[in-house]
């Protein structure tokens, strides 16, 4: 797949393509229908298949105080959209003054003159240009006479559930981790770099991995089963997000922790193993993937951190039974 920085990067127009534009933050299976659908008409008419994005987040620069965060990072959108076989990526850059062009002038300049679509295929919700006058109906007066046909991909459900990204962030701000995965067609996960935390873990006999992430969107506070990803093996795991609130105290406005305990965790297979030999139990400063399964319990406080350990392997047993299937 191509990538461009904005149309101006691209080194010429598209000779032709099937083409569609959107945020598509987290890839979740409406997005996918609608890139399947673009992949396979322009393998049908032997084009490019082409995708224009944005950065940042539209909502991010014109409705600052929704304090929007991502689903997963822009690393990650480009990595579904090559693997659904995308074969042009431009992201343009947006802005307050790229949201009031006027559609008539997005169609010609941002539209029809760099990907020269046979086809424009969107979503059933989309509009852009200044107050997103360019509707699908003016898509489908104006574009033909540019020699493109357009074509809108309707809704998909999860059952009674209509998908969509705002769908998706309702069921994290809750700890739905189930719901999300179902909406997004895989799973919810973090990924970051294992860090000194305070060592509590390890003091009452369970160690954790403290993971250090810049995902902007983390679940709700509690405890998940969660698969573990790092040097190339999966591990079962309990995962705490929170404060900690049994030892530390919740104010002064702390950001969340991120907590993982890999259950059985020890050297890794044959092949497997990392570049020193007490790494095998030492994660500092190794890349860790945390795949969200399922949500145990709400974090709570409890009166003792004997208590406490009692809870932990609770959690564990219970993380463990959830992830046998």
């Amino acid at each position: 797949m191509q990538v461009y920085q904005g149309i101006r990067n691209l080194p010429s127009p598209l000779s032709s393509s099937v083409l569609t534009i959107g945020n598509f933050d987290g890839v979740h299976l409406g997005h996918r229908a609608l890139i399947e659908r673009v992949v396979a008409r322009a393998q049908e008419k032997g084009v490019s298949s082409a995708v224009m994005t944005f950065e940042p987040h539209p909502v991010k620069v014109l409705y600052p105080d929704r304090h929007l965060h991502r689903i997963f990072d822009l690393d990650d959108q480009c990595h579904q959209l090559e693997r659904l076989g995308v074969d042009v990526l431009v992201i343009e850059p947006f802005s307050r003054e790229f949201s009031q062009l006027e559609p008539e002038r997005y169609l010609l300049e941002w539209i029809y003159r760099p990907f020269v679509p046979e086809t424009l295929i969107v979503g059933y919700d989309f509009s852009f240009g200044a107050n997103r006058r360019g509707s699908i109906d003016f898509l489908k007066e104006h574009a033909p006479n540019l020699g493109c046909r357009v074509e809108v991909v309707p809704p998909v459900k999860v059952g009674e559930v209509l998908v969509s990204s705002s769908r998706i962030r309702q069921a994290l701000e809750v700890g739905d981790v189930s719901l999300a995965n179902q909406l997004l067609g895989r799973s919810f996960y973090l990924k970051g770099i294992v860090e000194r935390g305070a060592g509590r873990g390890r003091t009452i006999g369970v160690p954790t991995a403290n993971l250090h992430t810049s995902a902007e969107t983390l679940p709700a506070r509690g405890v998940y089963a969660a698969w573990a990803e790092v040097w190339g093996t999966r591990w079962k795991a309990a995962v705490n997000v929170g404060w900690n609130p049994t030892f530390v105290s919740e104010s002064a406005g702390r950001a969340l922790s991120v907590e993982a305990h890999l259950i059985g965790f020890g050297p890794s297979p044959a092949g497997l193993m990392p570049p020193t030999s007490d790494a095998s139990t030492n994660l500092y400063g190794e890349t860790i993937k945390l795949e969200f399964v399922q949500r145990l319990r709400s974090e709570k406080k409890f009166a003792s951190p004997g208590e406490l350990v009692q809870q932990i392997h609770l959690d564990i047993d219970s993380a463990s039974r959830a992830l046998e299937g």
